[in-house]
């Protein structure tokens, strides 16, 4: 029988504030920060930041 994995309870990852970022009327994505808005304001001009 094989033994259970555990996971580290002890190491959590700090995560950085997610922003949604609205690319188009059905496209909504989560970035982590402002300078990956540039990359998508480049593909998708009319990208709107919702919530940070």
């Amino acid at each position: 029988m094989a033994t259970r994995r555990r996971r580290k309870k002890d190491e959590m990852k700090e995560l950085k504030p997610k922003i949604k970022v609205r690319l188009d009327n059905k496209t909504i994505i989560t970035i982590r920060d402002m300078t990956k808005l540039e990359f998508w304001k480049e593909k998708f001009p009319n990208a709107v930041v919702i919530s940070q």
